[in-house]
């Protein structure tokens, strides 16, 4: 599966399929260009690493 996903990254196929995707939204009025996402505010759950405690 990761091959595939590789091969379309390095072929441009995710570039289209996100631009055709972009292209039908803001058409559509569905996209708000002056939004912003910021990973930093982000929070994982305390478990999300997947250590064990004690080992």
């Amino acid at each position: 599966m990761y091959d595939r996903f590789a091969r379309w990254d390095d072929d441009g196929t995710w570039a289209k399929i996100e631009k055709a995707l972009q292209g039908e939204a803001d058409a559509a009025g569905d996209l708000d260009w002056a939004a912003q996402a910021d990973s930093t505010i982000m929070r994982a759950h305390q478990h999300a690493a997947g250590a064990r405690k004690g080992g």
